[in-house]
């Protein structure tokens, strides 16, 4: 079985697991910062030709997190246990991985901006 020192040994590997974890922890402190300073009912979807529409608590803040958690937990798991073998396919689920927090950040981040305006 391989240990968790020789998984991180491949620098790749390390280092999108590293952006993983930078994104996991931003969009965390990003939701605790705006649950702070939101009203009580926020703006949750945007569309082009009808503007916001669907509102919710701004408890929903934390969906973008949430989700974040469980992608990067459930695919970090799946990459160290399941593929140990496969270092080309542990890069690309954790590269999967990446691109997924990022857009859930995106989101995060467009829906506080336009809620702001």
């Amino acid at each position: 079985m391989i240990s968790f020192k020789k998984f991180l040994n491949n620098k790749i590997l390390f280092v999108l697991l590293f952006l993983n974890i930078f994104v996991f922890i931003f969009l965390w402190f990003v939701s605790a910062w705006r649950f702070n300073i939101s009203e009580d009912f926020i703006p949750l979807h945007y569309t082009l030709y009808f503007g916001f529409d669907r509102f919710g608590p701004k408890f929903d803040l934390f969906l973008f997190p949430t989700m974040s958690s469980l992608i990067f937990g459930i695919n970090t798991a799946i990459s160290y246990s399941v593929l140990k073998k496969s270092k080309l396919w542990q890069g690309i689920i954790l590269g999967i991985t990446f691109l997924l927090q990022l857009t859930l950040l995106t989101s995060l981040v467009l829906s506080i901006l336009k809620a702001a305006s």
